[in-house]
């Protein structure tokens, strides 16, 4: 048996049984500057397993993300003091990486209600040499939340990464962090906000949901909409400042300001997606009188999604930081994928995020009945007509124009 200790007199031994795995089934795992221990099944098994502690090294990305976001939001609050509070630790990878490539952020603190993630984390901590700014915490969630932060002690950023649906959390991290911090949450219960599941959709997020090509947006403008109604009863006003999904998760990053005012005016910034599954007319309502059951184009009968967010949902000032700010050499084994971080914001920076909806290349082949257009093509079809046009994140082959689906249809035939 291996006995592992920390300072704090808490232990970790290791036995070949379930409960305490042993050492031989742990192995080392590098991102960027961290290296740390996970369980070796999670980095061999396609779908990585809870326990002992949960590790996703396929998530590399959206933690890449992560960072830049969070070290362009600190540079630019000026803060003498700046926290960190990782929700649900796993095996501490994230506040970790935080912990090694943010020194601006002066306290990281972690929370699990696994007892062994907690252990772990410290383990992992002490080997990065970061264990002396570290905080540890075995809470459920909320109860952490609610007990640890006051109305005089509140967080600077807040990241929250449940299995499924992060709304029953919601109130506390919006209790909890500062006026002007950060919140990033994360939804893994794609299938609801994508549309599979209207009915749980509308209890857990106040809206219909949309089982369409851009469902993924949708379901990211649901998240936001769900995170702004229950920050506005707090005279909180969220300002979105990135969004992304992909598969099995969508993810927001919000700025959290106090103000009645601005709460006041989250109805502009609220609406609904109207589309027609018949001929692929899809369009933007501000209020809820202006909903039609018809189709403006087949009139065949249409479906309403939303209440949504249909504001931006990218601070581009803060983004173009970020791109300036990459450095895509420093690290010989990660410049790749770093490179690919920085196009990715890149991209958002010239996305038309005033629209929530997008199309699809071969959607437009499809409902057409013709041979598919590159986007090449359809980007200088609709310039060259005097139509905006823009990729987007949410879909590799997606776009956004101006345009209504007639108007693709009068170009493209």
């Amino acid at each position: 048996m291996i006995f592992l200790s920390n300072r704090d007199g808490g232990s970790l031994s290791s036995s070949s049984s379930n409960s305490n795995p042993s050492y031989d089934d742990w192995s080392f795992f590098s991102e960027n500057t961290t290296r740390f221990m996970v369980p070796s099944n999670t980095i061999k098994e396609k779908e990585p397993s809870k326990f002992p502690v949960f590790f996703n090294p396929a998530a590399k990305f959206n933690r890449d993300v992560s960072i830049q976001i969070y070290k362009t939001f600190i540079e630019s609050k000026k803060n003498l003091e700046n926290s960190f509070v990782d929700t649900m630790t796993g095996s501490g990878i994230r506040g970790l990486r935080v912990a090694n490539e943010i020194t601006s952020i002066n306290k990281i603190i972690f929370n699990d209600i696994n007892p062994f993630s907690i252990q772990i984390a410290k383990i992992n901590s002490i080997l990065n040499n970061v264990y002396s700014k570290c905080n540890f915490f075995n809470k459920e969630t909320c109860n952490f939340l609610s007990t640890e932060f006051t109305f005089e002690k509140r967080a600077t950023i807040i990241d929250i990464d449940p299995f499924g649906t992060p709304a029953p959390f919601l109130d506390c991290v919006l209790r909890s962090v500062e006026n002007g911090g950060l919140i990033s949450v994360t939804a893994t219960d794609t299938a609801v906000l994508c549309g599979v599941y209207p009915k749980v959709c509308y209890r857990k997020y106040y809206g219909n949901s949309l089982r369409t090509k851009y469902s993924l947006e949708i379901g990211a403008r649901l998240l936001l909409t769900l995170i702004s109604f229950i920050a506005s009863r707090m005279d909180l006003s969220v300002h979105p400042i990135f969004s992304h999904g992909y598969r099995n998760y969508i993810r927001v990053y919000c700025k959290i300001v106090k103000s009645n005012f601005l709460a006041n005016k989250l109805q502009e910034k609220i609406g609904f997606v109207i589309h027609c599954f018949n001929c692929g007319n899809r369009y933007l309502i501000n209020k809820v009188n202006q909903i039609s059951a018809n189709c403006d184009y087949c009139n065949n009968k249409v479906t309403t999604g939303g209440p949504i967010w249909i504001s931006k949902i990218f601070d581009k000032d803060l983004i173009s930081a970020i791109t300036k700010s990459v450095n895509t050499t420093s690290n010989e084994n990660d410049s790749l994928n770093y490179d690919y971080v920085k196009e990715f914001f890149k991209l958002s920076l010239t996305e038309l995020d005033e629209y929530p909806y997008f199309y699809i290349n071969d959607e437009l082949g499809k409902i057409m009945k013709k041979n598919v257009s590159s986007l090449v093509d359809i980007s200088e079809l609709l310039k060259i007509n005097g139509y905006l046009y823009s990729k987007t994140i949410f879909a590799s082959n997606g776009f956004k124009t101006n345009a209504s689906i007639k108007d693709l249809k009068d170009l493209l035939l």
